[in-house]
């Protein structure tokens, strides 16, 4: 990563060279968007509804797009062929700026506006893993793709002391999300995933599944629908869907990957395919 290229407020340069004002407020509040895009063989995937998602996020927090669409695909496109093309993760971050610290600007400053690329291992394989329940401790407007992701990365350092590859959060009884991901649960065959609200992330895979298979529900999951489940799985741009077969250490079902996950999953790819 060190050798790659980024952006940065309109140039191209070295990742190890770029650097960035320690009073940008992206560094200082957290007050900053992104966004994190997987490029399958050189193409970003579905690039259209990440751009959506990032305006979405950026009217949510009171800031202004900075570029036009067919800028923020010029970037992409670019940034992907500067790092080689193939398959990689493209990582956007818009910033209100840089200015001295207080809550509210004294007056309008130039956004801070940066992209980075990485490779991206697509797995080969299903690879189950282990999850346990956290308490959903974060604030109220989740929908919004913020950096400031600190109860994130608690739940997440929870989960990995106990074992586990992600945290699955709990809110009144009720599952929202993953600590990074969305949450889906199988029972008799029905799949479940918890309604769109502003207590969770709509995710951009998660969305797809909810197109390609008419058989996702979006309803509440309690958290005991979440124990008896047949299934579980979580899904996320970057490790597309992933089973879960151990929670809080009881088996998930059987404790194999389900039916219902491998048909799916077999959608899913599919559809990636043809794009």
């Amino acid at each position: 990563m060190e050798s790659s290229i980024c952006y940065l407020n309109g140039n191209y340069q070295a990742l190890a060279d770029t650097r960035v004002s320690v009073l940008d407020r992206g560094f200082i509040f957290g007050d900053a968007i992104y966004e994190v895009v997987p490029v399958f063989n050189g193409k970003p995937f579905r690039l259209p509804h990440h751009l959506d998602r990032l305006r979405a996020s950026l009217a949510a927090a009171l800031m202004d797009d900075p570029l036009s669409r067919s800028e923020w695909i010029e970037l992409s496109d670019r940034l992907v062929a500067e790092n080689g093309a193939g398959d990689q993760t493209l990582y956007i971050q818009v910033t209100r700026g840089v200015a001295p610290r207080d809550h509210v600007l004294a007056s309008p400053v130039a956004q801070t506006v940066f992209a980075m690329s990485s490779p991206l291992q697509v797995p080969r394989d299903v690879s189950p893993i282990d999850a346990v329940t956290v308490e959903d401790q974060r604030w109220q407007r989740c929908d919004i793709k913020t950096t400031s992701l600190l109860p994130n990365v608690i739940a997440r350092a929870q989960a990995a002391q106990r074992g586990a590859q992600e945290a699955i959060l709990i809110r009144d009884g009720y599952v929202t999300e993953g600590a990074a991901s969305n949450i889906f649960v199988v029972s008799g065959g029905r799949i479940k995933t918890p309604p769109l609200s502003p207590l969770i992330l709509p995710g951009i895979t998660r969305d797809l599944l909810v197109e390609l298979d008419p058989r996702v529900a979006e309803e509440p999951v309690s958290v005991q629908e979440l124990r008896n489940a047949d299934e579980v799985w979580v899904t996320s741009s970057g490790r597309e869907l992933v089973p879960v077969t151990r929670l809080d250490g009881d088996v998930v079902g059987n404790g194999t990957v389900g039916p219902v996950f491998l048909d799916t999953r077999a959608k899913y790819q599919a559809y990636k395919a043809t794009r």
